[in-house]
């Protein structure tokens, strides 16, 4: 799997932790259902790039190589999928035991209730988790010491506009990657 590919999947499912916004659909179980096909809508998003300049910093190393060179591949792996025409549309599938979320043809599946393994874009192991908070779903990754990422999914009302609020904390940034996308609902895909 592509490095960009790796970071379509991790990216759609990030988001940003207290991001609140009130409304949703209701699923038939009584929770919100996010399922569908979802086009990014880059007007209405947290610039991308700007962000990933500001919390990771420059393309050239600044003094310690071997913590920069990380730092540098973490900034040349985000920026390639703002390139990626695949990253502009996001699968959701949703059950009451399974969430199932990604962008383009990379659709990872979590387990409510369990937490699953999961590889990190550096090729680590990730401790990842999705669950219920209120309406909104939160998912989580996290590895053994480097870093976290975590995505938390807000159904707008309405339930034709998807949130998903993203944070990316690793040692080797500047300060946290905070991100807010906003996802409409492809309805030529329903």
């Amino acid at each position: 799997m592509s490095r960009a590919k790796s970071f379509s999947r991790i990216l759609a499912l990030g988001a940003l932790l207290g991001l609140v916004a009130s409304g949703f659909v209701a699923a038939a179980d009584g929770q919100t259902d996010f399922n569908g096909v979802w086009i990014f809508n880059p007007e209405r998003s947290d610039d991308l790039r700007a962000v990933v300049e500001d919390a990771v910093g420059p393309a050239a190393t600044q003094g310690d190589i071997k913590k920069d060179i990380v730092r540098i591949w973490i900034r040349d792996w985000l920026l390639s999928v703002l390139d990626d025409p695949d990253s502009a549309y996001l699968t959701v599938e949703q059950t009451d035991k399974e969430f199932k979320t990604g962008l383009g043809d990379e659709v990872a599946i979590y387990y409510f209730g369990r937490e699953a393994a999961s590889r990190g874009p550096l090729g680590g192991t990730l401790k990842a988790t999705v669950k219920w908070q209120g309406d909104q779903l939160l998912l989580e990754k996290k590895a053994e010491k480097d870093g976290t990422i975590t995505a938390l999914y807000t159904l707008m009302p309405g339930g034709d506009s998807l949130i998903i609020a993203y944070l990316l904390k690793h040692k080797t940034l500047r300060k946290p990657l905070e991100a807010r996308m906003i996802f409409d609902r492809d309805e030529e895909a329903e």
